[in-house]
């Protein structure tokens, strides 16, 4: 069993997703939960990640940690405001991804996503097939409004349990097999559609990082189960991500190395583009992209440097989200170094690639839901495992990267 080996980390990574279904079945239960609770219960998380890789954490870690707390700080000393929600999205990658590096056994961490998959796959059928019953033992819209992430009024149904992107409305309807599954989108574990679908992604790409000839029976399984939960969850993001990330796994040509390292910054050019020729903000794709680049070309020295006093919310606008609260040398500088972390097989490389394409797209689209602890804790775990496996791939050369 996968939890006997590394029972701590089985712990950490089960308590990443199950945080919240456990919190939304108490306050179904009549056990009101408050954003704070919410808060504290991933604090724990943080608290028990760092304490189990304490006395093994590379000094780079901590050099990087305690610069980008330090940095936050700085930033908030000069907006003359505090932001928790930066801390915990610099938390995430930079703990997850210590984590993984010091467990390094990709067999182990296999094994762990085959049994967290299986575990979402129950959840999401059983969602499927009662969909009563599941809203009746989470009630994910009052757990959410409860939040203050969405309004009672905005209901769209009377007594409605799931929450509102539980449901394509009727001016949009479903893309993939309406008649079948009708309005209903379905968001398992993660109580929100949205990131069954980024989950199905890191699936994805974890699988198509391997090796042609490593791709048997499990791996095609694993992708099975990635094409379902998109398909179920109705995510229209899950689709084009399957073009994308299939679409870079079969071009091995010469240079396609160099496409992740510029994706970020093409991209950024891309929505900067499309709000400039198309002022449109509308709720389709290239609405949203439009909105995103407008959001961008609004943007002062100040808040392009993350000092800006007042943060708006800045929705589905993820690129300005990241510049607004982190300001963009630290952007630059943390992806340098995630270019420049040292990676033990091509497979890792493969894996850094494909997610880097997930996170920056997902960012002209979807705003924050890359950040969520359900499913980045996971990914970069992930990354870390791969990163520093001491076993390459075969054929695989230890080289140094960028």
């Amino acid at each position: 069993m996968t939890a006997t080996k590394h029972p701590w980390v089985v712990l950490i990574l089960l308590l990443s997703l199950c945080n919240l279904p456990v919190l939304a079945f108490l306050n179904a239960r009549g056990f009101a939960v408050s954003s704070g609770m919410v808060g504290l219960a991933e604090a724990m998380v943080f608290a028990l990640c760092l304490a189990v890789q304490l006395q093994r954490m590379s000094p780079w870690t901590v050099v990087l940690l305690l610069s980008a707390m330090s940095w936050i700080v700085l930033t908030w000393l000069i907006r003359q405001r505090a932001d928790l929600k930066s801390v915990r999205d610099l938390l995430i990658p930079i703990l997850f991804l210590s984590l993984g590096r010091q467990i390094a056994d990709t067999r182990f961490a296999e094994r762990l996503l085959q049994q967290i998959t299986v575990l979402v796959m129950v959840v999401a059928v059983f969602e499927v097939l009662f969909p009563d019953a599941y809203g009746t033992l989470l009630n994910t819209f009052s757990f959410y409004a409860g939040l203050g992430s969405i309004r009672e009024s905005a209901a769209m149904l009377t007594g409605q349990t799931l929450t509102l992107n539980g449901f394509r409305p009727d001016a949009i309807g479903r893309t993939l097999l309406p008649a079948i599954l009708g309005a209903h989108r379905t968001s398992s574990l993660f109580l929100e559609p949205v990131s069954l679908g980024n989950f199905a992604t890191i699936v994805l790409a974890w699988n198509l990082s391997k090796n042609w000839q490593d791709i048997g029976k499990p791996a095609l399984l694993l992708i099975l189960a990635a094409l379902v939960f998109i398909v179920l969850s109705d995510s229209r993001f899950g689709m084009l991500m399957v073009l994308v990330l299939l679409g870079y796994r079969l071009l091995p040509m010469p240079g396609m190395r160099w496409v992740a390292p510029v994706f970020p910054f093409m991209v950024f050019a891309a929505l900067v583009g499309v709000a400039w020729l198309w002022p449109n903000i509308t709720d389709t794709l290239a609405g949203r992209l439009s909105g995103s680049g407008q959001a961008l070309l609004e943007f002062g020295p100040a808040r392009l440097l993350g000092f800006d006093g007042l943060l708006p919310g800045f929705g589905d606008m993820g690129y300005a989200y990241v510049l607004s609260r982190f300001g963009v040398l630290p952007v630059l500088v943390l992806l340098l170094l995630l270019f420049l972390m040292p990676c033990m097989s091509e497979r890792a490389r493969r894996f850094r690639d494909l997610i880097v394409l997930y996170f920056f797209s997902s960012l002209a689209i979807s705003g924050t839901s890359v950040f969520a602890l359900k499913t980045a804790g996971l990914m970069w775990f992930l990354l870390g495992v791969l990163a520093e496996d001491p076993v390459p791939d075969p054929g695989s050369r230890k080289q140094g990267d960028l």
